[in-house]
């Protein structure tokens, strides 16, 4: 096992910000830690990567001990490479300047070397001559992730890594990313809130919540057969009905409720078989598909749901039937 934490606990000022963290993290892996903002998980990366004092707990790197600030002379682990959020690059110097930088103990070969191999697998060939300040955020962040590298990490943490990207580039982010850890056998763990990114990008998701580690398991799991409302909820937009109504019956049970998700309700303006009478409340255009938030009558609820395009022709005010899909 690569990375393996046992009953971590850290407190700031008194306060308890993680308690009892335990995971493991095999080799040419990604691992997320999804939460909601404030659960702690910055914290948990500068843990790991050996920038703050555990209060209590361990932290092992391929069976050695990663030891925080107090016992090294400079803070940090030379086989864990972190990168924030903000770049931290040079701004006026160039792209191949940043990356020799980071490179300088090295002989001129060996770094001409390696910035040829980072920057083929980051897509940054044609970036070398750039100056840092004039590239996009999609770029700086390439170029960071570059320069963490450089060092021959085992594990590159990542705090919200698509933060400054928008979509097109953070779908461009991911493949550069999935080639560090197919190519360089580099393991990534990186933290996020949002529940698209933990979904695509993870072999492992770990539930972080109130400074806990919840649950953890694939994305698929998570989603669909979650053992808390937190995490159901973390995972993506989610209703939770009381197990009363038999119309959701044979829906997952968390916590004593049925799980909804909207991609298991579908509204016709025809009645089906099974069916409940529903009207349209608000619509809401996704691209994609169409949101429909719906009014329940004979059960006073509100749910939302989704359907494809070749529906798009509903309204607010509209009355209709809805449906529920069991999953397995």
């Amino acid at each position: 096992m690569l990375l393996k934490v046992d009953n971590l606990f850290f407190e700031r000022a008194g306060t308890a910000v993680l308690k009892d963290i335990s995971f493991e993290v095999p080799s040419a892996n990604v691992t997320c830690v999804l939460g909601a903002n404030g659960s702690g998980k910055s914290t948990l990366l500068g843990l790991l990567a050996g920038m703050l004092e555990p209060t209590t707990g361990t932290i092992f790197l391929n069976e050695n001990r990663v030891l925080g600030p107090e016992h090294t002379l400079v803070k940090g682990h030379r086989q864990i490479a972190l990168v924030r959020q903000d770049a931290r690059l040079t701004p006026f110097a160039t792209v191949r300047q940043n990356l020799m930088h980071v490179l300088r103990m090295h002989d001129v070969g060996y770094m001409e070397e390696k910035i040829a191999e980072l920057c083929a697998v980051l897509g940054l060939e044609n970036y070398l001559d750039r100056t840092v300040k004039f590239l996009s955020g999609g770029e700086q962040q390439r170029v960071a992730i570059a320069a963490a590298l450089a060092s021959n990490p085992l594990l590159l943490l990542m705090d919200e890594p698509f933060s400054q990207t928008d979509l097109f580039l953070k779908q461009e982010l991911k493949h550069y990313l999935f080639e560090v850890v197919n190519k360089l056998r580099t393991s990534l763990l990186f933290v996020t809130h949002d529940p698209e990114e933990a979904l695509s990008m993870s072999d492992h998701i770990l539930i972080l919540h109130e400074g806990r580690i919840i649950e953890k398991g694939n994305g698929r799991s998570l989603y669909s057969h979650p053992h808390q409302k937190a995490t159901a909820q973390l995972t993506g937009y989610c209703h939770f009905v009381s197990a009363q109504y038999e119309f959701f019956k044979g829906a997952h049970i968390v916590e004593n409720e049925y799980l909804i998700r909207p991609e298991q309700l579908f509204f016709s303006k025809e009645k089906t078989e099974n069916a409940l009478e529903a009207i349209v409340q608000k619509t809401e255009f996704l691209g994609f598909y169409l949101g429909l938030h719906l009014y329940i009558p004979s059960i006073e609820i509100t749910l939302f749901a989704t359907i494809s395009s070749c529906l798009s022709k509903i309204y607010q005010g509209d009355n209709g039937w809805l449906s529920f899909v069991r999953k397995n």
